[in-house]
């Protein structure tokens, strides 16, 4: 007996669902990326706001956000284990932006930590979609919790 294929949304089409999943982690990756490489461009700036936050550990404090930044970026593109970096990148994101603007609270920081807020709280809830290189595991999970239902 076939087993039954199993469908991961309801009532919507899941190739539109695809690529509406992939356009926001493509964005949101994009955007992670570029946040990444202008802090590592700016690495001098973004050293002297680290250790005038009083931070220990100035330089592999400075460094490892960036490099966390860059890798959950690139993660996110891919679409690997998209909720764990999705969540991680909402974190982080909102700590470089905070050393980034120096602890001010200005716009800029509150629009970008909501922006990215609402896209990675998208990508925690529905997953990557087809498009990624998740899907098949994601699959498998979704109906490892779903077996008695099918």
């Amino acid at each position: 007996m076939p087993e039954p294929v199993l469908t991961m949304h309801c009532n919507i089409n899941e190739t539109a669902f695809s690529w509406a999943m992939f356009l926001c982690r493509l964005f949101t990756g994009l955007a992670l990326v570029y946040m990444a490489l202008g802090s590592l461009l700016y690495w001098r700036e973004f050293l002297v706001n680290t250790a005038a936050l009083g931070l220990p550990y100035t330089v592999g404090i400075c460094f490892g956000l960036c490099g966390a930044e860059l890798l959950i970026g690139l993660f996110l593109l891919l679409g690997w284990y998209t909720r764990f970096w999705a969540a991680l990148a909402l974190a982080v994101g909102c700590v470089c932006g905070f050393v980034f603007f120096l602890g001010e609270f200005n716009k800029v920081w509150v629009a970008f930590c909501l922006l990215l807020a609402a896209a990675n709280s998208v990508l925690i809830c529905l997953g990557p979609g087809a498009i990624s290189l998740d899907y098949k595991r994601s699959q498998r999970a979704a109906q490892k919790i779903w077996r008695g239902s099918l």
